[in-house]
């Protein structure tokens, strides 16, 4: 299930978009579905995996009917909610069947001033 991040300074109402793929490996892309924008906000959060998103379905992309996800391999999750918003995350599911959220890696390069 995907909900919008009580944190979060949005709080969108809705979800016209969604892509699930894994983040290594061969990026194979688990779920992926994309609505019109004049659906009234058909697609409320939360929104569960895999399950048909409501509405006139896009057809300039492909889409991916939600395939199983596997234990310990970790996935990206991006979104589109309204007409412009967007957000993503990334998860896992843990060897106990359990969701785990993990934040994105950090984009800060360390740079060695050590004396060489």
């Amino acid at each position: 299930m995907f909900i919008v991040s009580p944190a979060s300074s949005q709080q969108p109402e809705c979800l016209r978009d969604i892509e699930v793929v894994e983040e290594s490996g061969g990026r194979e892309t688990l779920w992926s579905e994309s609505v019109s924008y004049d659906d009234d906000c058909a697609n409320e959060f939360p929104v569960v995996y895999g399950v048909a998103l409501k509405g006139q379905h896009l057809t300039d992309r492909k889409e991916v009917s939600g395939k199983p996800l596997q234990r310990g391999v970790i996935y990206n999750v991006s979104a589109t909610t309204g007409a412009t918003g967007y957000g993503g995350g990334r998860f896992l599911i843990d060897a106990d069947g359990r969701v785990k959220n993990l934040p994105w890696p950090s984009d800060d390069i360390q740079e060695d001033t050590s004396q060489q």
